[in-house]
């Protein structure tokens, strides 16, 4: 009687093992960007920075904070190319995964406190203050200004600039 239950029960594990073979590969689930590939003027996202920072980006940080997932897209005027609007992401890791998001406009000026020369991208009240300023490096990157408009320290794990991401990037969630 056992012989015929190792048989039964092999019978059904070979079954099993059948089925999940022969249903072929799970569609990958992919998702869109976060923002819109244009804003309510119609004007297009021409800027995707994008980077895990460190918790330390509040004052204070939130208690369960691992890292904070920080991104900005940047619009520009279609007919003129000027700034137009910005919209920013806030996800505080460990804290949960409620997106905040920030939106207004957009100026660029001039000056750091390590060059008066350099390009400073200056959002408006619309964003956090601590979240107004930043300092364009090429076309790449993007670095967050402190109050003194100096680039902002990391930690060793997180620092605070920010990656260009391709313009409407999709997102798979790996298996």
């Amino acid at each position: 009687m056992s012989i015929g239950v190792g048989v039964v029960a092999l019978a059904a594990i070979a079954a099993v093992v059948i089925a999940l073979v022969s249903r072929g590969p799970e569609t990958p689930q992919t998702f869109g960007p976060w923002y819109p590939l244009t804003n309510q003027s119609g004007d297009p996202a021409v800027a995707d920075f994008e980077n895990h920072v460190p918790c330390a980006i509040d004052d204070p940080p939130a208690a369960e904070c691992q890292r904070v997932k920080l991104g900005v897209v940047l619009y520009r005027d279609e007919a003129t190319g000027a700034p137009s609007t910005y919209l920013i992401s806030v996800i505080r890791v460990g804290v949960g995964n409620d997106r905040e998001t920030h939106e207004g406009t957009w100026t660029v000026a001039r000056g750091t406190g390590l060059d008066p020369q350099a390009t400073v991208y200056q959002l408006d009240t619309g964003a956090p203050e601590h979240l107004r300023q930043y300092w364009p490096v090429g076309d790449d990157i993007l670095y967050l200004l402190d109050k003194d408009k100096m680039p902002r320290a990391g930690d060793a794990a997180y620092g605070y600039a920010l990656s260009s991401i391709p313009i409407g990037q999709k997102v798979q969630v790996p298996r």
